[in-house]
């Protein structure tokens, strides 16, 4: 079985990081020297790629897109089976929720089993209020699990995909009544 984990999110959030972390496999990644000043001297312009196998017969493909909605063209490409979303912000720069919604719900509108999971990276470098992030979230009824990451790191990278597989699983065996906090 193979599934496709889209990670999504503004542009420095960790989303090429946190694929190379995760994939046991040579990435494919579109990143090119930036020709603006974002905090970092290159970007992706395409779709990163990974994969991490789970067992002899279940894979997942790991796809990063790039958070700028002039890239959406890659996203109608990606968002097609889906099996679940990662939407990683950045502590330093969160970007308005209007501009996360209109990326994330070109991943999860209409999908209300799709499992979706919240990491905060650079949260080292600079602390959030997760109570706020949650209830802009909750406001638009959505409850995901929202956490700190280090994209940087297996450990904290794997965090992400193991609760992704637990919410599908819960959703999968507990039907359409399984909420998660």
């Amino acid at each position: 079985m193979y599934r496709k984990l889209v990670v999504i999110g503004g542009v420095g959030a960790g989303k090429s990081t946190l694929i190379r972390t995760l994939s046991e496999i040579e990435t494919v990644d579109t990143d090119v020297k930036t020709s603006q000043d974002i905090g970092k001297p290159v970007t992706t312009v395409g779709i990163d790629y990974g994969r991490i196998t789970l067992g002899k017969e279940e894979a997942i493909g790991l796809y990063g897109v790039p958070g700028q909605e002039r890239y959406s063209f890659i996203w109608d490409m990606v968002k097609e089976d889906v099996w679940g979303c990662a939407l990683l912000l950045n502590s330093k720069s969160i970007p308005s929720a209007d501009k996360l919604f209109r990326l994330l719900n070109v991943f999860i509108n209409n999908k209300p089993d799709l499992p979706l999971v919240i990491g905060v990276t650079h949260s080292d470098i600079m602390s959030v209020d997760f109570n706020q992030i949650r209830a802009a979230f909750s406001r638009r009824g959505l409850n995901p699990p929202i956490f700190s990451v280090d994209a940087r790191k297996k450990e904290s990278s794997l965090l992400l995909l193991h609760t992704l597989m637990s919410l599908h699983t819960a959703k999968h065996t507990l039907g359409d009544t399984a909420e998660y906090e």
